[in-house]
């Protein structure tokens, strides 16, 4: 089994992404067949080459929907590459990016309550609440700001797991911290 691909889906609407897959969705390869989460695509029969198959299936958490993509075969299927990328094209197309931008502001001019009350009154009623809120909520803002220039410009993230044939690279650390913002 191979991961090919795990993309997150900009829609809280996990069902209208499996009804995509399993409805509209044209791979242009493969004998497609509907699945619980998503769908599966089955590859021809010979001695030459073994079934192969490539599962996509569909997750929701936190009102996000999270899609990936696994080949069930150890060797690569014909023209695989494309296939994922024609898919993850067909998905950007059907299922855009539509966040709404937070404002730009200034905190040189206002602070952050008054920059963010407009269109997030209850955000900041709730902030204003919190002890050293005002350094909370620029905190989240810039989070925000970081996460949404993630989505524009999504990087490969660097490698920190190797094989054992393949040698870690010569580094030391005085601190690994694993987990989230």
């Amino acid at each position: 089994m191979n991961e090919l691909l795990y993309l997150e889906v900009p829609t809280p609407d996990r069902g209208a992404v499996t009804a995509w897959l399993q409805q509209e969705y044209d791979p242009g390869m493969g004998a497609k067949q509907a699945a619980a989460d998503g769908i599966r695509l089955e590859f021809g029969q010979n001695s030459s080459q073994p079934t192969a198959e490539i599962s996509i299936f569909v997750w929701s958490v936190q009102r996000t929907t999270y899609l990936k993509v696994f080949r069930w075969s150890d060797r690569p299927v014909k023209q695989e590459k494309h296939l994922i990328a024609k898919l993850r094209a067909d998905l950007r197309d059907k299922f855009p990016h539509q966040y709404p931008e937070p404002p730009a502001i200034n905190l040189s001019q206002q602070n952050i309550f008054d920059a963010l009350v407009g269109q997030y009154p209850l955000t900041v009623k709730y902030f204003q609440k919190m002890p050293r809120g005002d350094y909370h909520l620029q905190r989240v803002y810039w989070w925000e700001q970081r996460w949404r220039q993630s989505v524009r410009n999504p990087q490969k993230p660097q490698q920190i797991v190797f094989p054992q044939q393949q040698a870690a690279p010569k580094t030391e650390y005085d601190l690994i911290y694993i987990g989230g913002h």
